[in-house]
């Protein structure tokens, strides 16, 4: 029988009117999640907006996160453009007390394998007594990293998984072949939740579920309890995903329907017109939870 599929939620982060973190508002989005089905919590990622965040703001949210989500698995993006920036951030995580932590591949200027190995071989000394994930997402950073690398730098010490961003089910099943079995593999493309048995993927990363836990949580309960017929669970599943796109203004409209005052993006992306609010508020009707 497969295994119950991982599920961590993306976290969005919120932002006041001023443009400033909000506390009570990031609170209110964690404890949705700490109530809710999921394992845990992947925070300050791309989901969190991290590259509009500064080092302050990254600290005080990774505190935030690790003193809402007692009861869940917290993993802490530490990624950054430069390796300088990087060991600053791991430091961080460290003082506040994570245990697990994520590091994009370095972003913006070009790369080689080489410069690869030698990032994370240093990723993987600085975070001694930290579990380490690799981040990749090819269509954000331009770097590319194929399976025969990521195998290599799953032997580094501390280097316990891979999160797979943009990539099909099938690129994913091609990077599990190439790593140990004790090795996580994670994919951001949430829709696969139900699939992931079929390339021995460990489980997804999912910005959806920050505003829609529960197809997820169900969907994930139908697969380590053998049910076979799950079409109407997928359904769940495709509706939530091809309603919020992963796009953060419509993940944060969908937890402002809800009551929780989201916000809106820091960063330059557009905002829902009326026909797509008319659809995030259909979704909400059939998905959403009033806040408690």
């Amino acid at each position: 029988m497969p295994s119950k599929p991982i599920i961590l939620t993306a976290i969005p982060v919120a932002f006041g009117e001023d443009g400033a973190v909000s506390i009570e508002a990031n609170t209110a989005i964690l404890r949705k999640c700490a109530q809710s089905g999921v394992d845990g919590a992947f925070v300050i990622g791309t989901t969190g907006e991290f590259p509009s965040l500064n080092e302050d703001e990254r600290r005080q949210l990774t505190r935030l996160s690790l003193d809402v989500l007692t009861n869940k698995r917290v993993v802490v993006h530490v990624g950054a453009p430069s390796l300088y920036q990087v060991e600053r951030l791991i430091q961080i995580a460290r003082e506040e007390g994570a245990k697990e932590v994520a590091c994009i591949t370095p972003y913006f200027l070009p790369s080689t394998d080489e410069a690869l190995l030698a990032f994370y071989r240093r990723v993987s000394e600085v975070s001694d007594g930290l579990g380490v994930f690799v981040y990749l997402f090819k269509d954000r950073t331009g770097i590319t990293v194929s399976p025969e690398l990521m195998a290599q730098i799953a032997k580094f010490p501390n280097i316990i998984g891979v999160k797979i961003s943009g990539e099909s089910l099938e690129t994913v099943g091609a990077f599990r072949n190439h790593l140990p079995d004790d090795f996580l593999v994670l994919t951001g493309s949430d829709r696969e939740i139900g699939r992931l048995d079929t390339v021995g993927a460990n489980g997804v990363i999912s910005g959806i579920a920050s505003v829609y836990p529960e197809p997820f949580v169900r969907m994930a309960e139908a697969v380590a309890a053998g049910v076979e017929d799950r079409a109407a669970l997928q359904e769940d599943v495709n509706a939530t995903v091809d309603g919020l796109l992963g796009d953060i203004e419509r993940l944060k409209t969908g937890l402002r329907l809800q009551g929780i005052p989201a916000g809106h993006a820091r960063m330059a992306v557009g905002m829902p017109d009326a026909e797509t609010m008319t659809l995030l508020e259909s979704l909400n009707a059939k998905y959403g939870t009033p806040a408690a």
